[in-house]
């Protein structure tokens, strides 16, 4: 069976290598097609590797899959190809089915977790977010005025603004897909490691709001310094309004989804129980799924947080396990893609390039997430091998971090070493987690929470 498997591999391979060059301009469907089919290969591939040699989540096997098989490495031999005048590797509609695939793991992540643990550990979950906001975006700010020599033309205080900004989201996705990996998703740890990096994604959009707001009032000013300015010398007036207003429907969009998904759960499953075709259960609850997701980026916050939200307000349907079931199969086909499309953006050539800044900046990414998030969470509650495991589950990096960095590139705030800087960050924090996070909850007691008063 191995045997078969590398022999189809290659024979893609060379199938790939006479089509690719075919593709140009417009969209090339079988070439897109036959994309995805190398993709889903070699995720599987990595993820045999990975879960049956070395003994670790497949997650970290599809994202090794996705460099290896990226734009930079083997690609060019598969008809992944750079694209021309564009910020990304790889194209718009291998991205989109990646993204659809996050929105189906966060969705089905959102339907496995026990509600009352979420609400019962959210409070924690919102304190170890902000520990985890608050820490890497220091650490990241003043690490750019220290260290960062910048191209003529770049701002060095706007740079270290948007760095800071970066270092600040947690990637709920790759969280997410360990937990689940491990069988630990509604462990306190992993209740609260997910409610956290929801929050996380949240914060991270408020802190890109504050960015963006303090540079478009500074223009002629010279020094943004935190520490020595008044809070509205900061953050203008017209910004503070727009963060208050991004905290408010941030707050009353969960608090409403919550709230119907528990109080009416037995009206949701009285309408689920009426569709009896083959899985029309399943294309009902992804109805909701999506339409709940498109109100969460209609009203400004990501896609990916209406998508958990919606998983929760679910997750008190009699049909819970039911729907687990079915969505599985859809999870196996689009999440891999997901991971190998993360795995894809990574330029090595570049990275080594400016190797010094890049350790240092993963460096503090690490323990400005592991520190921020980890010391929060032993003072409200867990014992000292939970806050590892909390602190380490905060540690990869991933969508918004990326879009915040893609803004500074597009707007000329960040030039290519920043950027690039960004992007291996965010891969290398990923793909450190999943050994790390099993490793944390292989050691010590089983339950890391001390049980006291939330």
């Amino acid at each position: 069976m191995r045997w078969f498997i590398l022999a189809l591999f290659l024979i893609l391979i060379l199938v790939t290598g006479v089509s690719a060059s075919e593709a140009v301009g417009s969209i090339d469907i079988p070439h897109i097609i036959l994309g995805l089919a190398i993709m889903l290969l070699a995720a599987k591939i990595g993820g045999e590797i990975a879960e049956r040699k070395f003994k670790q989540p497949g997650v970290l096997g599809e994202l090794l899959a996705g460099v290896v098989i990226s734009p930079f490495a083997l690609g060019p031999y598969l008809g992944f190809n750079v694209i021309p005048g564009e910020i990304m590797p790889i194209s718009p509609e291998i991205d989109l089915i990646g993204q659809i695939g996050v929105v189906i793991l966060l969705f089905l992540a959102g339907i496995e977790t026990d509600v009352k643990q979420f609400m019962k550990f959210g409070k924690v979950a919102g304190l170890v977010a902000a520990g985890g906001v608050i820490v890497p975006f220091l650490l990241g700010y003043f690490a750019i005025l220290i260290f960062y020599t910048p191209p003529e033309g770049e701002p060095i205080q706007y740079v270290a603004l948007f760095t800071g900004a970066i270092l600040t989201a947690t990637s709920v996705g790759i969280t997410a897909r360990v937990l689940k990996d491990l069988d630990r998703m509604n462990s306190e740890e992993g209740t609260t490691i997910l409610a956290a990096a929801v929050i996380d994604d949240i914060l991270g959009i408020i802190v890109l709001a504050m960015v963006i707001g303090v540079i478009g009032a500074a223009t002629g000013v010279q020094q943004l310094n935190f520490i020595d300015n008044a809070w509205n010398e900061i953050i203008p007036k017209s910004t503070s309004t727009d963060i208050i207003w991004i905290v408010l429907k941030a707050a009353v969009f969960w608090g409403l989804i919550l709230y119907l998904g528990l109080k009416y759960s037995e009206k949701i499953s009285s309408v689920l129980s009426k569709f009896q075709t083959k899985g029309a259960l399943m294309v009902i609850a992804l109805v909701i799924g999506f339409l709940i997701s498109y109100l969460a980026a209609y009203i400004g916050l990501a896609l990916i947080i209406g998508a958990y939200a919606a998983g929760l307000a679910l997750s008190a349907s009699a049909y819970k396990e039911h729907l687990i079931e079915e969505l599985t199969p859809v999870f196996n086909f689009l999440v891999p893609i997901f991971f190998v499309a993360m795995g894809m953006l990574v330029n090595i050539r570049e990275a080594v390039t400016i190797a010094g800044l890049g350790v240092l900046i993963l460096v503090l990414a690490i323990i400005g997430k592991a520190l921020g998030c980890g010391v929060v969470s032993y003072f409200s509650g867990f014992n000292y091998h939970g806050a590892m495991r909390v602190g380490t589950g905060m540690i990869p990096r991933g969508e918004v971090g990326l879009i915040v960095a893609y803004i500074g590139l597009s707007s000329g705030i960040i030039q290519q070493p920043i950027y690039v800087i960004a992007v291996v960050m965010s891969i290398v924090t990923t793909l450190i987690t999943p050994p790390l996070l099993k490793s944390t909850f292989a050691k010590g007691p089983e339950k890391g929470w001390k049980e006291k008063t939330v």
